[in-house]
């Protein structure tokens, strides 16, 4: 198997978005032997029995791309070396987040694209589905996926783990609130309250999201466990003389902003600002980092489980044959190729 990988590390964002395969330019393009996968921080195909600078001419030409430029941008793994970028790719070991989620089911979305639209060999099912195989394991037995490093998914887990039941987010229009509020939401049995401000309807249609005038925000605090706010606004949204007036009491506050948003003299509530969160995610990121000679250590064996199944499979019409060799000959021929240690096991092996 062969690969031809754009990335996010190789490629310039606007040369990512043109080489960018659509599943209707996928349907289009795709050859017998072939998966494409195309996310926002990736295009690559992988493929058997094609020449490279073939297939690398053949998309240029179908996205209308200079060749020459292309080829300053891929990178191309071969054989051994692109099976092993596929399960690093899988396993989030080339992700802009180190071990994030989402990449593996993109892998299976383009597998199972693949297998219903063209011919896959064995090999090729054999390749896909053990990298599918190995992620699931890494992220059973290690702790890279237990560890996000997102403030979004981090604060939502806080929320999460604190059993609230309904929390006001201000500033749920930008760029952190919105993460922010679909990452809670994707929990299922949190309500979202989120501000408006008349001068903006610039605001994100969601399921379970309540919204109410920003101006009486105070009274409807008391209904809600957690207040997060993540705002540009250069003062206050909320304000300790506001709280103490309205009673607001046994509350969190999250403070996603940067200046912050909420008065830290706020009494008989907890506060935690970005500084807590960003603490939290390079703690993760330290111990994702650890991870990483766990799960190389898994890759290896996980690969080497390939390989000998794959080279099983192609000596399966030899195996008549292979039979007849008689014991002996064959005894002292592994005893000459192996170490001791491994003779020892097979031997052991036969007399079970």
């Amino acid at each position: 198997m062969n690969c031809i990988s754009l990335n996010y590390q190789s490629a310039m964002v606007n040369i990512r978005e043109k080489m960018s395969f659509s599943p209707k330019e996928q349907k289009s393009f795709l050859k017998e032997n072939m998966v494409i996968l195309s996310t926002c921080n990736r295009v690559e195909f992988y493929f058997h029995g094609y020449d490279i600078s073939t297939v690398a001419k053949e998309v240029c030409a179908y996205k209308g791309m200079d060749y020459d430029l292309f080829k300053t941008c891929m990178n191309i793994y071969t054989e051994d070396g692109a099976m092993l970028h596929l399960y690093r790719v899988v396993a989030g070991m080339e992700s802009k987040i180190l071990g994030e989620d989402e990449i593996l089911g993109q892998v299976k979305d383009a597998y199972y694209l693949a297998h219903d639209i063209v011919k896959l060999s064995y090999e090729m099912h054999t390749i896909f589905q053990g990298a599918i195989t190995s992620a699931k394991k890494i992220k059973t037995e290690t702790l890279m996926s237990k560890s996000s490093v997102s403030i979004g998914t981090l604060v939502a887990s806080f929320v999460a783990q604190r059993n609230a039941k309904r929390v006001m987010m201000i500033g749920v229009s930008g760029k952190i609130g919105t993460i922010v509020a679909k990452n809670i939401l994707s929990y299922g049995n949190v309500e979202v309250m989120a501000t408006t401000r008349g001068h903006n309807c610039n605001y994100i249609e969601m399921s379970k999201v309540t919204y109410i005038p920003f101006a009486e925000r105070y009274p409807y605090m008391k209904d809600c466990d957690i207040i997060i706010s993540a705002t540009t606004s250069p003062h206050f949204t909320i304000t300790a003389g506001e709280v103490e007036k309205q009673e607001i009491t046994n509350k969190i506050f999250i403070d996603l902003a940067v200046p912050r948003d909420i008065d830290e003299d706020i009494r008989e509530n907890q506060i935690y600002n970005i500084d807590y969160f960003e603490t939290i995610s390079k703690n993760h990121a330290q111990i994702k980092l650890a991870e990483r000679e766990k799960i190389l250590g898994i890759l290896q064996e996980q690969l080497d489980d390939l390989k000998k199944e794959m080279y099983f499979h192609s000596i399966l019409p030899e195996l008549p044959r292979l039979q007849k060799i008689s014991s002996e000959k064959m005894i002292y021929k592994v005893r000459d190729g192996l170490t001791a240690k491994e003779f020892q096991k097979f031997i052991e092996i036969l007399r079970e």
